[in-house]
């Protein structure tokens, strides 16, 4: 008995210390971008990266804050996300109940043409083409929504995880009356929230993080997001770096700090999502990619 004890406390510590270790491992890297973007850009040029740096500036933040446009870029970001975030999520869902509906007569024939659209596209040039000639969505906020509202892969996601469910709950639902948009706004989307929870993650992260539709699409400064600013803000610094320019004529441009000062301004609202839905994430990809 004292045997299995020994053996059982030794495994519990072997496992609290591998747990402490990958906390560690994914712990500090998030540190060092944080004390870099604080750093003095001679000190990490002279020292590189160091979780204590020799010394502290704010010159990469007073840089990239230093206007009112990465606050509108904000701000844009923000509602692009979020109206994207629930139509995609809305759209997908919709689509992948009909194609998981065993009633609905051409739902092989709405799923093999989703499914091509994942393998073959027209091209950059006619995209372009129909959405600024035929849309005319050029400089406007739709511009960065609607190109990216349905995808493929969260529709197969979700009906994957529909079919999961039993079929019976919906058919003694409308036996007792309820319609087709009752059966999916009160049965299928309460008992799909892993999936859902999952699939909004990943229709988030896209429309946070795409700068793509702003380059192609967006000429009015004022509709700019939050990532096609901070591009254009490295893209300056690295120019003005190359170029050997100086800020006050003796300090130089904070290239390096400011690389992960915008990490930092980048991941900072996204962040806050996700505790929140993590939980429900394994569960969600896991039925959802397996299931059907």
């Amino acid at each position: 008995m004292h045997a299995q004890k020994t053996r059982y406390s030794f495994s519990q510590a072997l496992f609290h210390l591998i747990a402490i270790a990958f906390c560690a491992f994914t712990t500090i890297p998030f540190l060092l971008t944080v004390m870099v973007s604080i750093s003095g850009e001679s000190s990490v040029i002279q020292h590189g990266y160091s979780l204590f740096p020799d010394t502290f500036s704010w010159d990469a933040y007073r840089l990239i804050f230093s206007g009112d446009e990465i606050w509108r870029g904000y701000m844009v970001s923000i509602a692009v996300t979020a109206i994207g975030t629930g139509l995609g999520l809305l759209l997908s869902a919709m689509l992948a109940h009909t194609m998981a509906r065993q009633k609905v007569k051409y739902r092989n024939g709405i799923a093999l043409f989703i499914f091509i659209t994942m393998i073959f596209n027209a091209g950059l040039v006619p995209w372009y083409i129909f959405v600024t000639k035929y849309l005319h969505l050029k400089d406007t906020l739709a511009a960065l929504i609607l190109p990216m509202l349905v995808n493929p892969f969260h529709v197969f996601l979700i009906r994957n995880y529909f079919k999961s469910l039993p079929p019976a709950l919906m058919e003694s639902a409308e036996m007792e009356g309820a319609g087709p948009f009752y059966v999916f706004a009160k049965i299928m989307l309460p008992l799909s929230t892993p999936i859902i929870a999952t699939v909004a993650l990943f229709y988030s992260l896209a429309y946070w993080n795409d700068w793509g539709l702003a380059l192609w699409l967006i000429d009015d400064r004022k509709l700019y997001p939050l990532q096609f600013i901070l591009f254009k803000i490295q893209s300056m610094i690295n120019y003005m770096s190359t170029q050997g320019n100086l800020v006050s004529g003796s300090q130089t441009l904070p290239s390096e700090t400011a690389q992960m000062a915008m990490v930092l301004v980048t991941i900072g609202p996204i962040i806050l999502v996700y505790p929140f839905i993590q939980r429900y994430f394994v569960k969600g990809i896991m039925i959802g990619a397996v299931k059907g």
